[in-house]
């Protein structure tokens, strides 16, 4: 996730932090207070993202996040996702805020999940991203040895939690690996699914915390008119990522230089957009 955030807490409305004890203060008030209104800012962020693919689709805004998280009482994000029309997923994006220079500054951390082109679109007020994200890795891949696709929907997602386990997930940091975890539980499950449409998102995190740095998508396609389950790996963090299936490495990302600059064309686009007013 945008690297500016250590470890994190899943919850509804967040209460962390203390004020300085004089008469009237409440314990955590004025935190609690700060993070509601910054948790509505980042709704209103999220719902005026307007993202469109080039054949005339508009992605739609799910507007409960999958979750809210705060750390340390001075940074908190919201989790939101995009679907298509049809309901299937298209985005997932983390609007949030870090303190520097004793001010909140406003982060977006977007990845498109659908291959296929979307309008170029303006991210942020100050400074501004422009993001042309390029396509050609958004292709999800067979699963390597994956089960017949299962009539029931918890037979279904009995099968996604073993085939996320048998992938292991690496990230490099200042010359050190990093063994990320992978959270049993999915954060997002497609609604009413069916023997022919069904997914999910899964998420290997750091071990300081649950901040998700490498998501793992599955998804039910057709294959030469057969349903199988598919795969696709999310990078979450501009750290270098590695990915392995039952030993085999499977997909790799480099440090994501290009985070700091103001066009950006990779499927994954993240960076500081705004200062937020007091």
């Amino acid at each position: 996730m945008f690297r500016l955030l250590r470890t994190f807490f899943v919850i509804g409305v967040v209460s962390v932090g203390l004020v300085p004890a004089q008469e009237a203060a409440v314990p955590g008030q004025e935190t609690k207070e700060r993070s509601k209104q910054l948790f509505d800012r980042f709704d209103q962020t999220a719902q005026d993202l307007e993202f469109q693919s080039q054949d005339g689709q508009v992605y739609q805004w799910q507007s409960n996040p999958l979750f809210r998280f705060s750390s340390e009482g001075n940074v908190f994000g919201s989790v939101f996702v995009w679907k298509t029309s049809s309901n299937q997923l298209a985005l997932i994006g983390t609007i949030g805020s870090i303190p520097i220079n004793r001010q909140d500054c406003e982060f977006v951390e977007l990845h498109l999940l659908r291959p296929a082109p979307i309008v170029p679109m303006t991210v942020g007020q100050s400074p501004r991203k422009r993001w042309m994200p390029d396509v050609d890795t958004l292709e999800l891949k067979p699963v390597p040895s994956g089960p017949v696709v299962a009539a029931d929907a918890g037979r279904r997602l009995v099968q996604m939690r073993g085939m996320a386990r048998q992938f292991k997930a690496e990230m490099l940091h200042n010359g050190q690996t990093n063994h990320l975890r992978l959270l049993p539980q999915p954060l997002f499950r497609y609604e009413d699914s069916t023997a022919g449409f069904d997914g999910a998102l899964f998420a290997f995190v750091w071990d300081n915390g649950t901040d998700p740095e490498l998501l793992l998508r599955f998804e039910i396609q057709n294959e030469d008119d057969k349903m199988i389950w598919k795969y696709q790996a999310v990078r979450f963090t501009w750290r270098q990522l590695r990915l392995s299936h039952r030993g085999e490495q499977v997909w790799q990302a480099e440090e994501f230089l290009e985070r700091n600059r103001a066009e950006q064309r990779t499927p994954y686009l993240t960076g500081l957009t705004d200062v937020i007013p007091q």
